[in-house]
């Protein structure tokens, strides 16, 4: 970086035609979306993934069924459990467990405010015409995004319900068994339901930070109005180094972040009017339009597609010449 701002500095001093700027700016118009693909949040108490468990131990959110001292001989246990009447179906017994599933959603970056930029630039003409000349320009470029996203979201209460058959007389409202028995004796092999219901609603944040450096090389044509006025258009090509940090929330289950670095390819068009002051400096102003890749960011299902299609820069500067 140094080496090119040298470089630029003594092309700036060596040639009458050659110029060199500083300008500050505001650019506008990034966007972003964000994507959340669908998120389980796991079961607190683990019915097991085979409904048919026969001789295999399942913990509910609301009782148990595992296996006792006779290793469930029969198919019956006397090591079970359940926590109210109302799982008493008058010949069988039903325990539950549920799970939160975050649902799949989407929304889009907002910019609150406009975001800074810095840019350093050298040009000159090659060739000598009153008016009209053609020449090259080549700059370095500072941009600050920051984008945030703040919603609210939904999700998804799954429950398995498993249905053991009871032999015999069911104890009262509640029971507890014992590993070693003798006890009251329940079906080890349950029948499953799955079923899924609405469920709550939750704040949710995305923000995407991020740096990026650039470096602009491209054609200019420029008019001069009077010896002191002139417009200068430019377009050509830029790449891009970026880094970026991508935070996200979930309100109550989660959050993260993750940072990612990547070089971008594009291109930029510009035109500033300069007005020289001085006998070697001047003012000027002007704005310009860059077109990058897309960039991609992820982390824990949660995702980020940061556009720059559609941004612009407004800046002001100084130039010697």
């Amino acid at each position: 970086m140094k080496q090119i701002i040298t470089l630029l500095l003594f092309l700036s001093c060596g040639s009458a035609l050659a110029e060199f700027g500083v300008s500050a700016g505001a650019s506008f118009n990034f966007k972003a979306d964000f994507q959340t693909a669908a998120q389980p949040q796991g079961f607190a108490n683990d019915a097991g993934a085979d409904a048919a468990g026969a001789g295999a131990d399942h913990i509910y959110d609301d009782g148990y069924n595992r296996v006792d001292s006779s290793d469930n001989a029969g198919n019956l246990t006397t090591y079970w459990g359940y926590d109210n009447a109302s799982q008493d179906h008058g010949g069988s017994i039903t325990m539950n467990s549920a799970q939160t599933i975050l649902d799949a959603q989407s929304s889009s970056g907002e910019q609150n405010d406009a975001q800074p930029a810095l840019e350093l630039y050298w040009q000159t003409d090659l060739t000598t015409n009153e008016r009209w000349n053609i020449g090259i320009r080549a700059a370095l470029r500072w941009q600050r995004v920051d984008l945030d996203s703040r919603a609210v979201y939904s999700s998804t209460v799954e429950t398995i319900s498993d249905t053991y058959a009871y032999a015999g007389i069911v104890p009262g409202a509640s029971f507890d068994g014992s590993f070693a028995g003798p006890n009251f004796l329940l079906s080890d092999d349950p029948s499953r339901s799955i079923t899924f219901a609405d469920g709550a609603s939750f704040a949710a944040s995305r923000t995407l930070e991020a740096d990026l450096f650039a470096f602009d090389l491209g054609p200019t044509l420029s008019f001069d109005f009077t010896e002191k006025l002139r417009l200068t258009g430019s377009i050509g090509g830029t790449v891009a180094w970026i880094d970026s940090e991508f935070n996200y929330s979930d309100e109550r289950f989660s959050e993260g972040k993750d940072s990612k670095q990547d070089w971008l390819f594009g291109a930029y068009a510009s035109a500033d009017l300069s007005y020289q002051i001085g006998e070697h400096w001047g003012l000027f102003g002007g704005a310009a339009y860059t077109r990058l890749q897309d960039f991609d960011q992820q982390v824990d299902g949660r995702s980020t597609e940061l556009q720059f299609g559609d941004s612009y820069t407004l800046r002001a500067g100084l130039f010697f010449r």
